[in-house]
């Protein structure tokens, strides 16, 4: 997901009169419609998935109307944020994510939502997500972790029940693997950089006890420096010739399908993809991603769930029927539908299904926050992304060093503002 160039460049000069007549019935305007309080919410998920929660609040909340509109992740849905925002049409509620959290909350579009009582029981790595200087500005309900999903015939082949819990004995499993004539692993490098650093950098940031809040105010950003270790330690499947090189132009639809196809042991992936494996023939299994090193704390990639903000300059009724609004949304009936719909909850008190393969996972890396995505906790996530993809991408290709890695990573977010 990038932030899209023209998120940069938005003005009010560019709002269309068109834009701006479609928008107006949509923002902070008059406080009620026939006697309702009119509650405007811009989502990036569509009417479909939307309707049964706005129906049913305002069921139980028959004086507020919710104003419904949605446009689609991720550039686009910031750029019309932005667009709004800018042209003094703000939806009372909406999104706040990764790539919109820092300009959002520099520039006080978003409501402290610290100490409301909706928050009580939001789980603090969902908190620390939409957190600057010990503040809370969004409320996030969900969590993903990813982990390895491996084929379990080819697995005791080797003699191997599941995936090893640290890095060293994957890469000798990986070993035996590689001797019998089985590919190991494989992984797409061609959709994004590996799974694999995020976990890594996770676990060492646990270790060390970093605020991972405090790193986007990190001057200047070394995100390459700050994961060269983590880097060096995965780049290991490359120098051994455990995987192949050829992984820079493999799409994830074509990992996942080599996996259904039995002709790869192992795979990175998140619970996203389980489905297809669900429906395949083969004997398959989830495990959490080994840690850097025995004795550490286990950490996953993975990530919040995009929060609900409420725009910042709501008083009287609106404010009162936005906070009714997530406090609606933080509730048994709410939790209850995201749930049913594949979410893993990480409220505090609620209790999520998910697929018995996907079980280990959500118990150790979703449900304890033990999860890290590097794009969620520096600066100028839409540059990071494009400059990780393409240096990562020279690394695996055997036309960069590491040490080159971090060092052009760190010279580019050096050149933004």
């Amino acid at each position: 997901m990038k932030l899209s160039k023209a998120l940069k460049q938005v003005t009010v000069a560019a709002l269309t009169g068109a834009m701006v007549a479609a928008m107006g019935a949509c923002g902070g305007g008059g406080e009620s419609n026939a006697g309702k309080t009119k509650l405007s919410f811009l989502s990036w998920s569509n009417e479909q998935t939307m309707r049964p929660y706005i129906d049913e609040f305002e069921k139980e909340n028959p004086d507020i109307k919710v104003d419904f509109s949605y446009s689609p992740p991720t550039p686009e849905y910031i750029q019309t944020l932005q667009t709004r925002l800018v042209g003094n049409q703000a939806p009372d509620v909406f999104i706040i994510t990764s790539e919109n959290k820092a300009d959002l909350i520099k520039n006080g579009y978003v409501r402290d939502l610290t100490d409301e009582p909706f928050m009580k029981n939001i789980s603090q790595a969902n908190k620390d997500f939409v957190s600057h200087d010990k503040k809370v500005y969004g409320m996030s309900l969900s969590s993903w972790a990813s982990g390895i999903i491996y084929n379990k015939e080819l697995l005791a082949k080797v003699g191997a029940k599941s995936v090893p819990d640290n890095w060293d004995d994957f890469l000798k499993l990986c070993e035996k693997l590689k001797k019998a004539q089985i590919t190991p692993f494989l992984e797409t490098i061609a959709d994004g950089p590996s799974r694999i650093p995020d976990a890594f950098l996770g676990s060492e940031f646990a270790q060390n006890n970093v605020d991972v809040t405090s790193l986007i105010d990190k001057r200047p950003q070394t995100p390459g420096a700050d994961q060269k270790e983590s880097v060096k330690a995965w780049m290991k499947l490359y120098d051994e010739d455990l995987v192949t090189r050829d992984t820079v132009g493999i799409s994830g639809d074509d990992m996942k399908t080599q996996f259904v196809n039995g002709q790869v042991a192992m795979i990175c992936t998140g619970p996203w993809d389980i489905p297809s494996f669900s429906e395949s023939d083969i004997k398959w299994g989830m495990a959490p991603m080994p840690m850097l090193a025995k004795g550490q704390i286990n950490y996953a990639q993975g990530s919040p769930s995009p929060a609900f903000a409420i725009y910042s300059k709501l008083t009287g009724s609106k404010l009162k029927a936005a906070r009714k609004f997530l406090t609606f949304l933080e509730g048994d009936w709410a939790l209850k539908e995201r749930a049913k719909n594949g979410d893993a909850v990480t409220v505090e008190g609620f209790k999520s299904t998910v697929k018995k393969e996907y079980q280990t996972v959500y118990e150790k890396n979703v449900k304890t926050g033990r999860y890290f995505l590097v794009m969620n906790f520096y600066a100028k996530p839409d540059v990071l992304t494009t400059v990780r993809q393409s240096e990562t991408q020279q690394l695996v290709q055997g036309s960069i060093s590491v040490d080159q890695w971090a060092k052009a990573i760190d010279d580019k977010m050096a050149s933004v503002k």
